[in-house]
């Protein structure tokens, strides 16, 4: 096996040929690699090129293909293949006899210590770790070993049999699984888009009707601001006349007219009877906005963080206004008390039916689920 290593070496790199090997016409063998780097150490770039062989020095002619014009020795190839296996086998065969000898004593491991167990030689026995520990041959408990071996495996093949259906069924598990959650993330988006599109349909109407009721009112109030103006002017205008007018004749007419707007005025009935009529209810906004929807089930005892912004927007007016936290009760009640307690301003007829027992507004709103004992003290 030396020797026939020594002529399957490549004779510049002294290693076994690594393919393809090239042969030259004075039949050496060199590797591919090899004989690239003696082209260039030689100079020779051309594909005409001409170099010398460093085994005989013949000049080899490239022939106008360069060193791929050079034959492949296939014959090389194959018996070099066949020794690299063969030698596998020699180096894994002394792997295996060097597996049986004991590292301390360099002897044949032929015993087997039950005691540890684990495979020692006859001097382990006789004069090492092992003396005083039971023994048995080599073979014998090769034998045993091997067939409890054999039984474990059959045990395990039928445990792993026995898992088959089971691990199917996991698997078909796992698939619903998926796909139940993307079914259920659709819907929750699908269904989702479709309840907070409905809330901001209903927000934009609370708006459009909020804006409708302001003009309105707003409107009213004009006339009533007209209405109380005109006494005012009516009075400067007969102050004026009275201290300014030229003669008897001119001071007749003109009384006879004012007179009769005094009269008018006098008579006319008041536009500003009751004030409350002209002023938006925070509350019943407030419940249209969340009639049908149970806040029990959003408001948590963070709620101080959505109304932040809004109690910064109001810090100006309401300064006395305390810091929204909830002290012992219900998150449901106490936000609901909070918002209207915000917005409303203190003292007004509504703010003082919110701290009544129950709220009639809110227990008589049609189609609300939002009870009356969220709005008690």
């Amino acid at each position: 096996m030396e020797a026939l290593g020594e002529a399957l070496s490549c004779p510049v790199c002294l290693e076994l040929f690594t393919p393809p090997v090239l042969v030259l016409t004075c039949a050496h063998n060199f590797c591919k690699q090899c004989l690239e780097k003696i082209l260039i150490r030689q100079n020779c770039s051309h594909v005409n090129g001409q170099f010398c062989c460093p085994m005989c020095r013949k000049v080899i002619y490239l022939r106008g293909r360069g060193i791929i014009g050079l034959p492949r020795n296939i014959l090389v190839e194959s018996i070099l293949e066949k020794f690299k296996d063969e030698l596998e086998n020699i180096r894994a065969q002394e792997q295996n006899q060097l597996s049986q000898i004991c590292e301390e004593h360099g002897e044949n491991m032929n015993l087997m210590c039950l005691t540890d167990d684990e495979p020692i030689c006859a001097i382990c026995k006789i004069f090492g770790n092992h003396e005083h520990h039971s023994v048995a041959k080599m073979s014998e408990a090769y034998t045993a070993r091997k067939m409890t071996f054999i039984k474990d495996i059959d045990l395990l093949l039928q445990k792993s049999e026995g898992t088959v259906q089971a691990r199917k069924e996991t698997e078909k598990l796992i698939n619903e699984l998926l796909s139940s959650t993307t079914d259920t993330k659709v819907m929750i988006d699908t269904v989702g888009i479709s309840l907070l599109k409905g809330i901001r349909c209903r927000i934009a109407e609370l708006k459009t009707k909020l804006h409708k009721d302001y003009s309105t009112k707003l409107e009213k109030l004009h006339l009533v601001e007209s209405e109380t103006e005109a006494p005012r002017q009516l009075y400067q205008q007969m102050k004026t006349l009275l201290e300014q007018h030229s003669n008897s004749v001119q001071f007749l007419q003109e009384d006879k007219k004012l007179r009769s707007k005094m009269e008018k005025l006098i008579e006319g009935r008041s536009l500003y009877q009751d004030p409350s009529k002209y002023k938006i209810s925070v509350r019943r906004y407030f419940e249209e906005l969340i009639r049908g929807i149970n806040i029990k089930d959003y408001i948590s005892t963070t709620s101080d963080d959505m109304l932040a912004t809004t109690s910064d927007l109001y810090e100006a007016r309401r300064p006395e206004c305390p810091a929204f936290a909830f002290s012992g009760e219900s998150p449901d009640q106490s936000f609901c008390k909070r918002v209207l307690g915000l917005f409303e301003k203190s003292g007004s007829k509504e703010q003082d039916l919110f701290t009544k027992a129950s709220c009639p507004d809110c227990s008589s709103t049609p189609g609300t689920s939002i009870d009356s004992s969220f709005l008690k003290d």
